[in-house]
């Protein structure tokens, strides 16, 4: 058994990089215990989006904006749930840490597996940069039957960590990797079909391929069963309604596209850019992505064109 600590040592991850990791893993325990003693009743307000908010949507933003300044390593961190972010005052760290606080609400009341998604960059601004020039680890949770914490240290593969009855992240997984074909689709926004007759040929040739749809209408669960069975793509495209995507590149795209790289899989956007080569020009930026076993991406964007 190999505590999280212990490994990312073995594995020779900095001390800093460590601590902050050891501090996210601490903010990730704390919206467990938050979510198992019912913390999911609605809001009247409303995140920057003009998406309703759970209790544990603000409760989840704020454990770990308070576990993160706690660190004394962060030297800027921006929520999904924050307008602005928020800078320290140097010389209180050397990181900025995106994070998407508690993917996939919507689904707490049917029961579902959610999330939390974190990405890790050097300096202290996230605008004007890429994720391949600048992201030094990303990892997300989920919070479903088991709780889990997958990682990935830039050059260092991923790694997932279950918590177990005593409070500590233990190795489940080493090295996971993602195969670059795949019998396994997740597609989003099937809303664009209606206005998009390539990508209902594209979904369509999946099903006609006697392939296995895997959706959930969260992120982090979907991505997570791609990475557990080692295989599959998930897809969402651009409407009408949202020129660039839905799906935000700070927050969510880039910190899973490192991911996957690092698990010999591909992110692309809908226009055959690798996500981690898309510049940020705005906190909250949206892109379109295809993403998962590499070859799978590669057909589909390529279809799209």
């Amino acid at each position: 058994m190999q505590f999280f600590n212990h490994f990312l040592r073995e594995q020779g991850v900095s001390n800093e990089l460590r601590s902050l990791l050891y501090h996210i893993a601490r903010a990730v325990k704390y919206i467990n215990f938050s979510l198992r003693a019912g913390n999911t009743a609605k809001l009247t307000s409303q995140n920057v989006f003009g998406e309703e908010q759970l209790k544990l949507d603000v409760l989840a933003d704020k454990i770990i904006s308070q576990e993160l300044e706690k660190s004394e390593l962060a030297a800027i961190i921006a929520s999904e749930e924050q307008q602005e972010p928020k800078k320290f005052p140097a010389p209180r760290g050397k990181f900025g840490i995106s994070f998407d606080p508690l993917d996939g609400s919507s689904l707490v009341d049917a029961n579902l597996a959610i999330g939390s998604i974190f990405g890790i960059w050097e300096g202290d601004k996230f605008l004007g940069t890429t994720g391949r020039k600048t992201m030094v680890a990303s990892c997300y949770a989920v919070y479903g039957p088991r709780i889990t914490l997958t990682i990935a240290v830039k050059g260092k593969g991923v790694h997932e960590f279950e918590l177990t009855d005593v409070g500590e992240f233990v190795l489940t997984r080493d090295n996971i990797k993602i195969n670059p074909d795949s019998k396994y689709f997740a597609p989003g926004n099937l809303r664009a079909t209606c206005g998009n007759e390539k990508y209902l040929q594209l979904i369509q040739g999946w099903i006609k391929e006697c392939r296995t749809l895997r959706y959930s209408g969260g992120m982090v669960p979907d991505l997570h069963h791609i990475l557990s069975k080692g295989e599959g793509i998930f897809s969402y495209p651009r409407d009408e309604k949202h020129a660039n995507g839905k799906l935000r590149l700070l927050f969510e795209c880039a910190p899973f596209s490192l991911l996957f790289e690092e698990a010999e899989g591909a992110s692309l956007n809908q226009d055959g850019q690798a996500v981690l080569d898309t510049e940020i020009t705005d906190i909250h930026q949206c892109t379109t992505i295809f993403i998962g076993s590499k070859n799978e991406v590669k057909k589909a964007v390529d279809a799209l064109k």
